[in-house]
């Protein structure tokens, strides 16, 4: 049985969304350790909004939320979370790369998303719950930002 299909109870369960129609998700728990991560695509806008009830409970006992990203794409998962009365914060992109990455390794997104993969991986490892394959950008992205997240906003 694979370690995220065991369910374990948490305290405190963050789900972080790197949003998009190509988006990351990334769950850790209540001591900042990595649960698992992975990214999906979504075909239309309505494949989104009906999946999102079951990205909530993939695993059991998310407790808040918090979105990468601006626009239409990121309302859409704002509404559909908001729905369930789960808590939401939304950031971006800008705000979390700048306290995880170098200058250097964000001089452009596409050299801050290779930076983000590999840190993703060695996050994975770290915390026991190495990924199958590597992660995508997006997946990645999510590792990062829910980090930075429980770094720097849950302690204040």
């Amino acid at each position: 049985m694979d370690k995220h299909e065991d369910k374990p109870q948490h305290s405190r369960l963050l789900l972080a969304i790197d949003v998009g129609m190509k988006a990351g998700f990334a769950w850790f728990d209540e001591n900042g350790t990595l649960i698992r991560a992975r990214s999906t695509r979504f075909a239309k806008r309505m494949t989104l909004k009906r999946a999102l009830p079951s990205i909530l409970t993939e695993i059991e006992g998310v407790t808040e939320v918090v979105l990468e990203g601006q626009g239409e794409i990121a309302d859409i998962f704002k509404k559909g979370i908001q729905r369930t009365s789960l808590p939401v914060l939304q950031f971006s992109a800008e705000e979390w790369r700048e306290d995880m990455l170098l200058p250097r390794e964000r001089r452009s997104g596409q050299q801050a998303k290779a930076v983000a993969e590999a840190m993703a991986l060695k996050i994975a490892h770290d915390s026991g719950n190495p990924p199958k394959c590597a992660y995508d950008d997006d997946a990645a992205e999510a590792v990062l930002f829910g980090l930075w997240y429980l770094r720097h906003w849950l302690n204040k």
